[in-house]
């Protein structure tokens, strides 16, 4: 076995790109890379990988494909392991296992809290209605392939449940990536009778039990727990109790730990957006004026730029709003959809 290679990156390089085959662990030695990815809101985040944290491990272990694209800013130099290389490399480094569990055991409680925000649900009700809920909650939030799988996997485990038609018709809707359709009527829970699928039914009794330990384990006011409460009004349409929250978290500066200043500078960003999308214009250009003094060198700082000039567009203020993109085009990376579109805006206001 070879060991592990050294790869160096220019500014604005892919690593690898979501939804591609996971086949190496990276580590990174010297630059700066950052991760992108949504979550299951569906907002978009960026996570910057420290000097000598690995990255890619879940799916390259996993063998599934990427859920994150990793872009060099700058240059950086990354070591790049093989599955079996990077496993004989930590086979006897116990301090590296239990810190990757940590870290994805985190995850997953973030997760369980996402979902049982968005289910807006106290407790289980019936396997059957659980799973077809969760369907329409990833569909009503535009996430089709999500929405899919579960409709698939009522039919499967329900395939004389009194949701089929229901989910027959969903699934078809779906998989053609239709928005919800308004003439649907509300779920509505009915028992199942004779839904015998034991083995299903006990995952879920356990899945419900553990969502209760851990959110009973979660302090509500936590920035975290406050930030994924205002991700998910900001999903789901509700855009001033999503400033609020927003705001909250972006003026908090009780013992914010390392992981929590990106909430809180993230928030800042996101009470803009959220006061764009409300059509608040004039707040929403304060608000991003005020992240661009605030973190120069922030990880949201383009799309921050960006949607200053979306703002300032809408504000009527044209040639400013040009200024703008142009600077947007310029700012790193450059070969970036953000970078193609306010090109194309520079050409549309024009």
């Amino acid at each position: 076995m070879s060991g592990p290679i050294v790869r160096n990156y220019k500014g604005g390089s892919i690593v690898y790109f979501e939804k591609d085959k996971a086949e190496d662990i990276f580590v990174l030695q010297k630059g700066r890379v950052v991760l992108t990815y949504t979550n299951i809101n569906g907002v978009e985040l960026k996570e910057d990988v420290k000097i000598g944290e690995f990255f890619g491990v879940k799916s390259a272990l996993g063998r599934y494909p990427r859920e994150e694209t990793a872009q060099v800013i700058g240059t950086a130099t990354v070591l790049v392991f093989k599955v079996p290389e990077f496993e004989k490399f930590v086979s006897d480094k116990t301090h590296l296992i239990i810190k990757m569990l940590k870290v994805f055991s985190s995850q997953l409680r973030q997760v369980h809290r996402q979902v049982r925000e968005i289910l807006g649900q106290g407790e289980a009700k019936n396997p059957a209605f659980e799973l077809m809920n969760v369907a329409e909650v990833f569909y009503k939030n535009g996430n089709y392939e999500h929405a899919a799988y579960a409709f698939n996997q009522y039919l499967s485990h329900y395939p004389d449940g009194q949701y089929v038609d229901r989910a027959k018709q969903l699934l078809d809707l779906a998989s053609r990536k239709t928005p919800f359709p308004l003439t649907i009527p509300e779920l509505v829970y009915k028992p199942e009778p004779g839904a015998q699928n034991g083995k299903l039914q006990e995952m879920l009794k356990t899945m419900a039990v553990q969502k209760e330990n851990n959110v009973s384990s979660v302090d509500p006011n936590s920035i975290q727990a406050l930030y994924d409460k205002a991700s998910t009004f900001m999903n789901a349409g509700k855009y001033g109790d999503a400033s609020d929250i927003f705001k909250s978290v972006s003026e908090r500066t009780d013992s914010v730990t390392q992981e929590e200043e990106q909430f809180v500078e993230n928030s800042l960003f996101y009470m803009g957006k959220s006061s764009f999308k409300s059509g608040d214009n004039s707040s929403a250009i304060s608000i991003f004026s005020g992240y661009i003094k605030k973190y120069p060198k922030g990880q949201l700082l383009k799309e921050t730029v960006y949607h200053l000039a979306l703002a300032t567009e809408a504000s009527g203020e044209k040639e400013k709003a040009i200024q703008l993109y142009q600077k947007v085009a310029i700012l790193p990376p450059l070969d970036d959809s953000i970078s193609e579109d306010a090109k194309q805006k520079i050409k549309g206001v024009k």
